[in-house]
């Protein structure tokens, strides 16, 4: 009989006949004696005598040693050492805590003998059952117990069970439904929460495009200087431009203890060949987890759930959304468009560019912004390879504000507004380049009330402007949720010698927000504004101190927008957006309205996009996009025809094949062919993005008629540990660090292209704070000499933090040891091989043969029979150097007096 490991190994034959001494009757009665130890009834409401004590009424296993003389004179150990198995030994341990099917986290638990039991067992203090969920308080015997008195949990809470598997070093519990304290959707216990190791960190991002472009040189730029000492000065006679673009973007920051230092800057170059450095935000921040919030000093964002986010320079203290949990949370904006060519799209909010990127040809959706992005209206800019440009503000507002009872939502910030057209020195032709920075304090505060309301209010107070802000929330149950405010504002405009000028005015704002789970439909948020003509928010209030006397100013008059999405069975889904806004003193409407529709049928996906745009300029947009797509074969890739037609007479035609490939997807593509009228022509487009473990690299080319195109991307991240310098992909927020000693090359499950390096340490980035993130290396790449005990484990970081996570890695040689005594007879069947640690490495099997596993290349072992002094001995040994080693090397070692082996493994590593 042969039989195999779970990796499908077939193992030596003296593994094979000790797993069938298993498989006789005396060794299958020993496991079902075991099984009964680690198991008790469901439902059993024994108290003293439950699973703990089980172990209690097992006599030891007798075993039949008759059996090992069958067929041979070999000796064979005294078996009397197995009759119990692993024994659990009194003592601390570091132990996994699962509840059904949960995994609770690592803690120490301390095991503790009980009278009558062989094996210790878990003693379990009334903290500890607190930290894991148990509504203590309602259990007496728990409550009014000691802090270190050992609970048993089966006695004081009918129908639980606590078994421990010390091969897994993991304890299991079992707790009613009933017994446990109710926590909403998606909560995180705060114990669990991990702020982290000292570190510092680099984030990059970089974007570089050579735009080729026939044509007269544009008069304004003739005298530019050189972009880079690889571009030459302009030729005026040649007439004909061959420019860069270059966008750098860099976070930088370190963390120790509860403390993130943070700075976020960008420099940009367009074809007039400036140069724009851009500083973003530099702050220092740290969890106030008592309050459920965050401490900001320096450069930051005011939240957008009651006035307008705007950026500043300062001290904020607000709650943390991410800390509630998910069932209490808003959502994050999701950017949508179409492009025509390898396409490079800009975010900008208040002027501060916070993403940019380039995307392929067709459908684009960007729903991955970084937090400097999570409230506030959205500026999309689309630069076609060509030079074509289209530009929309995407609509972005919180949900209605609604709280449970006796919960508070805060903000208070005191600082300097931070105007990003001015301090960068960037503007654009629809903003006046402004230079009033006031110092300004603003405050809210929400409050979860009785019978499913909040209330909530707050202010903004400047030495040129002040308002004040109320407003009610109420929970609709099945109709949704509905909040109403109204805020008053007074404006004081100081023209220096000319005569002031005051503006006062009210805003009134309705909000609703609902998700009809049975019908599919989301309305994320739908919402409306009026305002008097004589009010202003703080942005438009200091953008007024820069215009002139006779300057008109409009400012807002109606807003209404709205965001949806109906899921139609297994057709697919439908979503819109949509936002009006008008101004005083103009007829005119900025507008932007999407809808689409997205689908399969059988292995054909499709899609259709409409999108329609308008601004106070008298510009207008109507663009609707047709795709289909199918998969190619059994490959990863995929074929795609797209159509689009605009309001200019714009007809443009593609056909794609993209995918992914390599084992894990980190390689991407994209190659696009395609065709517009109105002397467009044909044109075509390839590009590629690349994941490797120490970055991430990104190309593309797109030509057509008169223009071409060359992008390059490289992205990636620098951790510096106590351990090192570890290269990585783009980080993000919260980020992992890998420990897994002498595992090199080791992949991890759902990250494409992360893998550890010659150290052993690789960085998973983007992990959601405050919440609970799997992360499981890929087995398969661990290699012939490397195990690891904990394949998955769970961490939940903080926000900003960078967590260890360590995999308990063993590194060593498989074996097939031949093992004599000193006169030359094999050892005895059954006897039992420790390592250094008293650890179990294997058994002896038929004519001396061991099968052992994570051996060095040298060392010693001690050989145990029985339970007197001369019943075990010690064997040294050293692996010859070869240059293909096999899986399995063969060793033949005479085992001897321990003493001896001792000295000849210290010969040999002196040698």
């Amino acid at each position: 009989m042969r039989v195999r490991n779970s990796a499908g190994l077939r193992l030596p034959k003296a593994t094979t006949l000790y797993t069938c001494l298993f498989l006789t009757a005396p060794g299958l009665a020993f496991a079902q004696q075991q099984q009964q130890v680690q198991q008790s009834p469901a439902g059993s409401r024994k108290s003293a005598e439950s699973s703990q004590a089980a172990s209690t009424t097992v006599a030891g296993s007798n075993f039949n040693e008759e059996f090992l003389s069958i067929g041979g004179n070999q000796q064979h150990a005294d078996l009397s050492i197995f009759a119990f198995g692993n024994q659990v030994l009194p003592g601390e341990y570091m132990v996994d805590v699962q509840m059904e099917n949960r995994l609770l986290g690592r803690t120490k638990v301390r095991f503790v003998e009980r009278e009558g039991s062989r094996d210790a067992v878990p003693c379990l203090t009334p903290s500890m059952l607190d930290e894991w969920g148990v509504n203590v308080k309602v259990f007496p015997a728990i409550a009014q117990a000691t802090p270190d008195a050992c609970i048993d949990l089966p006695a004081e809470i009918p129908d639980s069970t606590v078994s421990y598997d010390s091969a897994q070093q993991r304890l299991l519990l079992s707790v009613p439904q009933a017994a446990l304290r109710r926590s909403a959707r998606g909560a995180v216990d705060p114990s669990r929460w991990d702020k982290g190791i000292t570190a510092a960190m680099l984030d990059y991002q970089l974007n570089w495009s050579r735009n080729n472009k026939g044509g007269t040189v544009n008069p304004y730029i003739i005298d530019a200087q050189p972009q880079s000492a690889f571009d030459a000065p302009l030729d005026s006679a040649a007439r004909r431009v061959d420019r860069n673009t270059f966008f750098a973007g860099i976070r930088v920051g370190a963390n120790y203890g509860d403390w993130r230092f943070r700075s976020f800057s960008n420099y940009s170059e367009n074809i007039d060949g400036r140069g724009r450095w851009q500083s973003v935000n530099t702050y220092a921040a740290r969890d106030l987890a008592s309050i459920q919030g965050q401490l900001l000093i320096g450069e930051g964002t005011t939240p957008g759930n009651f006035f307008d986010s705007m950026q500043f320079l300062g001290v904020q203290v607000s709650s943390d959304d991410a800390m509630l949990p998910d069932s209490l949370q808003g959502y994050a904006p999701t950017i949508r468009g179409v492009a025509q060519t390898n396409a490079r799209v800009t975010i900008r909010q208040n002027g501060y560019i916070i993403y940019n990127t380039y995307v392929a040809p067709g459908p684009f959706v960007i729903d991955d912004l970084y937090a400097t992005a999570s409230s506030g209206d959205l500026e999309v800019t689309i630069t076609e390879a060509d030079g074509r440009v289209t530009r929309y503000t995407q609509a972005f507002s919180a949900v209605p504000t609604l709280l449970r009872q006796g919960a508070w939502r805060y903000q208070a910030t005191v600082g300097k507004y931070r105007n990003g057209y001015y301090s960068s020195g960037y503007s654009t032709d629809e903003r006046v380049l402004g230079k009033t920075e006031p110092f300004f304090a603003q405050g809210t505060l929400a409050r979860g009330i009785g019978n499913e309301f909040t209330v909530y209010g707050g202010f903004t107070a400047a030495n040129m402007y002040q308002s004040v802000l109320a407003g009610v929330g109420k929970n609709l149950k099945e109709f949704g949720a509905v909040s109403a405010d109204i805020t008053a504002a007074r404006t004081s405009v100081d023209k220096n010698d000319a005569l002031d000028q005051s503006f006062t005015g009210q805003s009134l704002r309705f909000l609703y927000g609902k998700s009809f789970v049975d019908t599919g439909t989301n309305f994320r948020v739908a919402g409306y504004r009026y305002s008097t003509s004589g009010f202003r928010t703080f942005p438009e209030a200091v953008e007024m101190q820069d215009q002139g006397v006779d300057s008109p100013y409009h400012n807002r008059r109606n807003e209404l927008r709205f965001d949806i999405s109906q899921r139609i069975g297994d057709w697919g889904a439908i979503f819109a957006s949509g936002r009006q806004q008008t101004y005083w003193g103009s007829d005119r409407k900025e507008r932007l309205f999407q809808i689409g529709y997205s689908g399969a049928y059988k292995q054909i996906s499709y899609n259709i996009f409409y999108n329609y745009s308008t601004t106070l300029f008298g510009q207008s947009n109507r663009q609707i996009s047709v795709s289909l797509s199918i998969p190619l074969g059994q490959t990863r890739s995929y074929a795609q025809y797209t159509a689009s037609h605009d309001n200019h007479g714009n007809v443009n035609q593609q056909a794609s094949i993209y995918g992914s490939a390599l084992d894990d997807s980190r390689l991407t593509y994209n190659v696009t062919a395609g065709h517009a009228n109105n002397d467009g022509g044909n044109y075509g487009s390839a590009s590629a993005s690349y994941l490797s473990r120490v970055g991430r690299v990104d190309a593309g080319y797109s030509n057509g008629r008169n223009y071409g195109q060359t992008t390059l991307g490289l992205a990636g991240g620098i951790v510096a540990h106590s351990g090192g310098v570890t290269l990585s992909q783009p980080l993000g927020e919260s980020i992992a660090l890998v420990e897994a000693p002498k595992a090199e090359g080791v992949g991890f499950e759902s990250q494409p292209g992360v893998a550890t390096d010659s150290a052993g340490y690789a960085v998973i980035p983007n992990l959601a704070p405050y919440r609970a993130n799997r992360l499981a290396m890929r087995t398969a790449d661990l290699g012939d000499t490397v195990d690891v005990k904990n394949a998955a484990i769970e961490v939940v970081p903080t926000r900003g933090a960078v967590v260890l996570a360590k995999f308990d890695t063993a590194v060593g040689y498989r074996l097939m040891m031949t093992l004599t005594d000193s006169k030359g007879q094999p050892l005895p069947f059954g006897a039992r091989i420790e390592d250094g640690w008293g650890r179990e490495a294997g058994v002896v099997g038929p004519d001396g043969q061991a099968f052992v596993t994570g051996a060095d290349e040298s060392g010693q072992y001690t050989v145990v029979w029985g339970t007197r002094p001369e019943d075990r001995c010690g064997v040294s040994y050293t692996l010859p150097k070869v240059e293909m080693p096999q899986p399995i090397r063969e060793v033949a070692a005479q085992c001897g007096a321990l003493q001896q082996a001792a000295a000849d493994v210290n010969k040999e590593k002196k040698q």
